[in-house]
């Protein structure tokens, strides 16, 4: 039996390097990332053990390697590059949500955050 789930990560707060302008390839800014990664989880559900589990502390290490370590000038190819690397890494997984947020955009006026979400299904890839 299946029971299609989703694993839920919300709110990863991370400082990383990507943006269009020289000082935010510089200092770098903060961002927040949610990621839901749709997957069967009868399996886990069932045994109650983790080997058998999507572990969250291995999404956020690949997260953190994926978002924080490469640097893209644009918002979109981050949350895109995010979503493949995820997909590529966790082979349970059929699709991905993310959504980044880039919380201290240079525009003057008063905002919380601008960003992109977006989702990528493992058939997207082919």
């Amino acid at each position: 039996m299946s029971m299609k789930g989703r694993v839920v990560i919300e709110q990863l707060e991370v400082h990383a390097y990507h943006g269009w302008h020289a000082h935010e390839e510089k200092f770098g800014q903060p961002f927040t990332v949610d990621i839901e990664l749709e997957a069967d989880i009868a399996r886990e559900a069932d045994s109650d053990d983790l080997h058998h589990a999507i572990d969250y502390a291995a999404v956020v290490q690949a997260t953190r390697t994926l978002f924080v370590e490469n640097r893209y000038k644009l918002v979109e190819a981050a949350a895109a590059a995010l979503a493949r690397g995820l997909l590529v890494r966790f082979a349970r997984v059929e699709a991905v949500h993310v959504r980044v947020r880039k919380l201290k955009p240079p525009i003057p006026e008063r905002l919380s955050a601008v960003g992109v979400d977006l989702r990528l299904a493992r058939a997207d890839l082919a």
